[in-house]
C-alpha cells in the first residue's frame, strides 16, 4: 500500500539518485550488503513517508543518514558471551512447582496407606533404619517388613502415574 505522500513523489527511484545513495553507502559502510540493504531500506521509508515532500532526493539523504547512524549503533553492540557463572544454580520455577506437586500427592498417598505399611515404610525411608531393626521394633519378620516398603512404593508409583508423574523421573 502506497502512501499518499508517495504519490506526490517524482520518478526518484531513477538509476541516478540510486546510484548516487550507493556511492554514498560505499563510502560509509565497509560491507557492500550491508550498503545495498541501507538503500533498499532508504527507499522503503521514502515510499511510507506520510507527508507531502517537495525535494524527494534531499529526503533521501537525510533518511540515508539516519540509517547509518543506526547501523553504526548496532555494529558497536558486542554479544557477551555468557559464562556459567552468570546461570543460577537454583532450580526454574516450572521445575519447583513440579516437585511440590509431586510431594502433595505422595503426602496424600502415604495417609491413604494402611498404617503398619506407612510406619514400615516411613521408619525405612526417613529414619533410615534397617531391615532388621524394623522388624525388631515391630516384632515382624524380615520378609514382612521388606513386603510393606514394596508396597508402599507401590503405592506412591501409582498415585504418581495417576497424575503423569514417574518416581524413576525424579517424580
Amino acid at each position: 500500500m502506497v502512501s499518499e505522500a508517495a504519490e506526490h513523489l517524482p520518478e526518484v527511484c531513477g538509476s541516478a539518485l540510486t546510484d548516487a545513495l550507493r556511492r554514498f553507502m560505499r563510502q560509509r559502510v565497509a560491507n557492500h550488503a550491508d550498503g545495498e540493504d541501507l538503500v533498499q531500506e532508504t527507499f522503503v521509508r521514502l515510499f511510507s513517508y506520510k507527508a507531502p515532500v517537495n525535494n524527494a532526493k534531499a529526503l533521501c539523504f537525510a533518511i540515508a543518514r539516519n540509517l547509518l547512524v543506526d547501523h553504526a549503533r548496532s555494529a558497536r553492540r558486542v554479544a557477551v558471551p555468557l559464562s556459567d557463572e552468570l546461570v543460577c544454580p537454583n532450580p526454574q520455577v516450572d521445575v519447583i512447582v513440579a516437585y511440590r506437586r509431586a510431594v502433595a500427592i505422595m503426602a496424600t498417598a502415604l495417609e491413604r496407606m494402611p498404617p503398619l505399611r506407612r510406619e514400615v515404610f516411613l521408619r525405612r525411608r526417613l529414619d533410615g533404619l534397617s531391615t532388621a531393626d524394623i522388624a525388631l521394633g515391630l516384632d515382624m519378620s524380615l520378609a514382612a517388613v521388606e513386603k510393606h516398603v514394596v508396597r508402599a512404593f507401590k503405592d506412591l508409583r501409582t498415585a504418581l502415574a495417576r497424575r503423569g508423574f514417574s518416581i524413576e523421573h525424579g517424580a
